[in-house]
Formats: C-alpha cells, sequence, structure tokens
C-alpha cells in the first residue's frame, strides 16, 4: 500500500516529504523522472516510505522564467497568492501586474498585503492607485508589532497560501510571526532575512517551503526575486492577467487591437475618460513583448 504524502521543499536531486497522518520530515533522493517535482505537490510513496512511485495530478502550478528565459517551477496546489509589497524595497514597476498574469492564469486567487506598515507613512500608499479598481482586497499587516496578522490568519484558514514578492519585502518574518500562533508546534519557523544597504533585499529563502497550519491549510514560503517574468504564450495567456482592460476591449472596432494606435480603440478612450488607470495599459505594453500579441 502506498502512503499519500506532500512535497515540503526541492532540493536539486533530494526533496523533503512529510505523509498526510504524521509530522515526520522525509529527505529523499528523487527517479529523474520526477525532476519537476515542488513545493505542495501531493506524491504517493512505496510502502517503506523510501521513494516517491507517483505524483498526483496538480490542481495548478506557479512558474517563472529567469533572466536567460529558462522555466523556473516554483510551487504546485495553491489556492491563493498573496503579493507581498512593503515601503522599504518599494515595489519595481509592474512588478504587481507581472504577478496578476501568472496568478489569474493558475487560476488561484490573488490578494495584496502590505507589510512594514510600522513604516508606513500612509495607510494608502500612491503605488496602490492603479489597482483600487481590481478585486486585490489589500490587507495591512506589520510582522514586527503583529498588526494585522490575526486577519491574515483568519483569510488564510483552510486554504493553502503563498507568498510571493521581492526580496526584502518580509515575507519569511510574517510566516514566522503567523506560525508562532497558528502553525503546527513541531515545525521549525523560516529565518527572516534584512535589507542590503542599496535598499533591496538580501535572498534568505533559497526554495520554496510548506508550512502546515493547525486549523487546515498551510503557507508557502517562497524565494524572493528582483523582477518576476510570467509565462506568457498566447494573446489569450495576457488577457486572463487583465480582466479590466479586457472588458473595454470587447468595444474595439477591430478584434485584434493592440490598444495603442489603432483607429476606434476603447481601451484609450477609458483611460481618456479616467475609466481604466493609465498604468494598466502601459502594463500591457510592457508585457506584451513576451508574448505575440
Amino acid at each position: 500500500m502506498t502512503t499519500p504524502s506532500r512535497v515540503v521543499a526541492r532540493h536539486n536531486e533530494m526533496a523533503d516529504i512529510v505523509g498526510a497522518d504524521d509530522r515526520a520530515l522525509r529527505r529523499l533522493r528523487l527517479h529523474r523522472r520526477h525532476k519537476d517535482l515542488a513545493c505542495g505537490d501531493r506524491v504517493e510513496l512505496d510502502p517503506v516510505g523510501e521513494q516517491v512511485v507517483q505524483v498526483l495530478p496538480r490542481d495548478n502550478v506557479l512558474i517563472r522564467r529567469d533572466g536567460f528565459g529558462r522555466r523556473k517551477v516554483i510551487a504546485a496546489n495553491i489556492d491563493c497568492v498573496w503579493i507581498v509589497v512593503a515601503p522599504e524595497p518599494a515595489p519595481a514597476r509592474f512588478l504587481i501586474d507581472r504577478f496578476l498574469v501568472a496568478i489569474l492564469n493558475l487560476p488561484a486567487r490573488p490578494r495584496l498585503l502590505l507589510n512594514k506598515q510600522d513604516l508606513a507613512r500612509t495607510q494608502e500608499p500612491e503605488w496602490l492607485t492603479p489597482y483600487r479598481h481590481l478585486d486585490l482586497r489589500p490587507l495591512a499587516v506589520s510582522a514586527r508589532t503583529g498588526h494585522g496578522l490575526e486577519a491574515l490568519a483568519e483569510a488564510a484558514r483552510g486554504h493553502t497560501n503563498i507568498l510571493v514578492g521581492q526580496s526584502g519585502v518580509g515575507k519569511s518574518s510574517i510566516i514566522s510571526a503567523l506560525l508562532q500562533q497558528h502553525g503546527a508546534a513541531d515545525w521549525p519557523t523560516p529565518e527572516a532575512g534584512e535589507l542590503a544597504a542599496s535598499g533591496e533585499g538580501r535572498h534568505t529563502t533559497v526554495t520554496a517551503h510548506w508550512y502546515p497550519l493547525a486549523g487546515g491549510g498551510a503557507w508557502i514560503d517562497s524565494p524572493g526575486v528582483r523582477d518576476f517574468t510570467p509565462e506568457i504564450a498566447s494573446r489569450d495567456v495576457l488577457e486572463r492577467g487583465f480582466p479590466d482592460l479586457v472588458a473595454y476591449a470587447d468595444a474595439c472596432r477591430f478584434r485584434d487591437c493592440h490598444h495603442a494606435s489603432e483607429p476606434g480603440c476603447a481601451v484609450r478612450a477609458a483611460v481618456a475618460a479616467g475609466q481604466l488607470p493609465a498604468d494598466r495599459l502601459d502594463a500591457w505594453h510592457s508585457l506584451g513583448g513576451h508574448c505575440s500579441v
């Protein structure tokens, strides 16, 4: 009889795996046919728990492209993706838009998490303006003071959640603070990093790691990024990341309108009328270079 299990973390040819009915972590060497195994994957082990014999079908998988265009699997079987931003380091231009393309194509629920509110000068940062019309339900927290963490724990309950964002925004600190109150007692908490002198974060988390919640569900801590490039194989993929823009695009004169200089473009008209943020259209054009649109 096989044992249903979960991949907690991937380490090159090895993986940390936990059984569904216990807390004992096993570090197993993987067969070459399992080279794409990722944090969050559901697997079955042989009767003695020494080998992965089957990888169960995924609900979804979060992927990015690195600076060389190589495909990087981050994690699998995700319900909600929390995009973490903070006053320091400030969000890179179009970073949230890039994450939204990946999240909405999983599909999974996107949420915004505003960390380091103890450093914030205002509750509503200016960079949030282009996203206020989207259903991202921003939640303000402070891993240092504990502000907002109970609301975050309640929102995460019963779901598999992953934190994504730039290095240094405090993803590991948030999860560590949450796990102290809501995590499984015998699981270690992640190591938090600090900002470098440049203001950019240091990469403390080097691989995605799954942490169970005592009340059901889980958190996944993911490595920080300087930037994020989603996979955009077609125009359909890009459009799913811009539902607000597509809502106006149906009225464009041309079906394949690029929303650039074509006559009768309803999207540009919506921007001119203040119905759609100009930054969202700029992000569309920026990301359009990654596919044939």
